[in-house]
């Protein structure tokens, strides 16, 4: 995936408190200057820490030489499977985050799931009491993704975010790199993460999700899949003719296709 471009790691799974005593070494795409460090012991969940590197446009690196990666939003990057011929919009995304943070002294929150698969704490970062992902995605920089298991009152004020950015056409919204795509003739690859938004033409019952249909031909036009686990909070016959906006991974399976689990991946227009 496109954060794992400058940092490689072993993935496992540590409570919040142990990850506290990894410290994590390597290099930096912008940097005050080489500087690592082991973590002090037994830290709190929450924590006060001067950022001396970014590595892209939503992972950092403290002054102790850990890396922090914010949760629920995604700066530009390769399809899964396929090369970025131009790495530019990626140096912008880590850019505008240095813009923000680079030498600054920040608050760390962990979050529940204190490590991602690359061994950098998830964490949310606050900036004199504002929300650095939010700022990220008001500035255009990266998109909203809700991740598994996200918190639906965490995700509203990052969408409220990106949106302001939107409306004001700013960093890659002023591009083709960050675009709303119609869902009913969305034909682009796949294996890459997009938002699309149209009106549902039938839903079908599959297994454990409920299918959107928004193409004529199931076949080969996109479908948008919902875990059955969404029932709870929206019924998916409503959704038949009704505005939608969905943002999430694009797969080929009968034509694109995309996998909605989380509430915060589908709005109603």
């Amino acid at each position: 995936m496109q954060y794992g471009l400058y940092t490689s790691g072993v993935q496992s799974r540590l409570s919040r408190r142990k990850a506290l005593r990894i410290g994590l070494g390597g290099g930096a795409l912008l940097s005050l200057g080489h500087q690592t460090g082991l973590a002090a012991p037994d830290g709190p969940l929450s924590f006060l820490a001067t950022i001396i590197a970014v590595d892209d446009g939503r992972s950092v690196r403290l002054a102790d030489g850990r890396r922090v990666v914010l949760p629920h939003i995604l700066p530009p990057g390769p399809d899964r499977h396929a090369p970025m011929t131009d790495t530019t919009p990626i140096r912008q995304a880590a850019q505008g985050l240095a813009d923000l943070v680079l030498g600054q002294q920040v608050r760390v929150d962990l979050d529940a799931t204190a490590q991602d698969r690359y061994g950098r704490l998830r964490a949310k970062l606050s900036l004199k009491g504002q929300d650095v992902a939010a700022l990220q995605a008001g500035n255009g920089w990266v998109r909203v993704f809700p991740e598994p298991g996200a918190d639906l009152q965490d995700i509203k004020p990052l969408l409220a975010a990106e949106t302001a950015g939107r409306t004001a056409m700013t960093g890659f919204w002023k591009t083709a790199l960050f675009q709303i795509h119609p869902a009913g003739s969305y034909e682009s690859g796949s294996d890459r993460f997009e938002i699309l938004s149209g009106r549902p033409r039938n839903v079908t019952q599959i297994g454990n999700r409920d299918h959107l249909e928004f193409g004529a031909d199931w076949r080969t036009d996109f479908t948008a899949g919902l875990d059955r686990s969404l029932r709870k909070v929206i019924d998916p016959e409503t959704l038949i003719n009704t505005p939608v906006e969905l943002r999430g991974w694009i797969r080929e399976w009968n034509g694109p296709f995309m996998e909605i689990t989380e509430p915060g991946q589908i709005a109603l227009l």
